[in-house]
């Protein structure tokens, strides 16, 4: 009997020796997921160009007959696109095809400038939109021109739009908005300041 104690004693003890050890462990708590952060996304440039649009449009009294044309917004300073700003150009481009499509909306007579004498036919699409003058039209007959102004900031770009007649150079109707940069979608930029050029990143 008590040779079987003893046999039992070092056994006992590594048991002992391993529920202490097991004792104090420190107590792993639970992870919890963490609480989950929300963002406000900026809106797309859409919804800026459209409420532009419809500010220009707002109140307008009725114009005399005639076409209306929409010129691409630019750069206000030199009043041409930026080569070294894509978003820029893109923000200008973005504006002129929705002055185009809220203006025919509300029945207005819209002349399309980029309109070519004939459809271009390639093996992946057909075209009839271009910028090449020997492919549009010679003469356009248009009465109002609407025109726009890009004056681009570190943290939004602030536009100007006109409509106008150009029979007696007069301003119709005129808006103006804010667009906030990050709106413009690009992560990373080209811009000419100062005769410098900068690399801009949004990310």
């Amino acid at each position: 009997m008590k040779a079987a104690v003893k046999a039992l004693i070092p056994l006992l003890t590594i048991c002992f020796t391993a529920w202490l050890t097991a004792g104090c462990q420190p107590i792993v708590k639970r992870q919890t997921a963490a609480a989950p952060v929300q963002t406000n996304a900026a809106a797309p440039v859409l919804v800026y160009t459209e409420r532009l649009a419809d500010q220009l449009f707002a109140g307008l009294a009725p114009i005399q007959k005639g076409s209306i044309a929409v010129v691409s917004f630019t750069d206000l300073k030199s009043l041409a696109p930026d080569p070294y700003n894509l978003s820029l150009n893109l923000l200008g481009l973005q504006l002129q095809e929705s002055m185009i499509a809220v203006a025919s909306q509300r029945g207005y007579q819209v002349k399309e400038l980029r309109l070519a004498k004939a459809v271009s036919v390639y093996a992946d699409h057909e075209r009839q939109l271009s910028r090449d003058l020997s492919e549009l039209a010679t003469q356009q007959s248009v009465r109002y021109v609407i025109v726009g102004t890009l004056n681009q900031s570190e943290f939004y770009t602030t536009v100007n739009a006109r409509l106008v007649d150009i029979q007696t150079n007069s301003v119709v109707a005129a808006a103006s908005d804010v667009i906030p940069a990050e709106v413009l979608g690009s992560s990373e930029q080209l811009q000419l300041r100062q005769q410098k050029l900068y690399r801009t990143s949004n990310r």
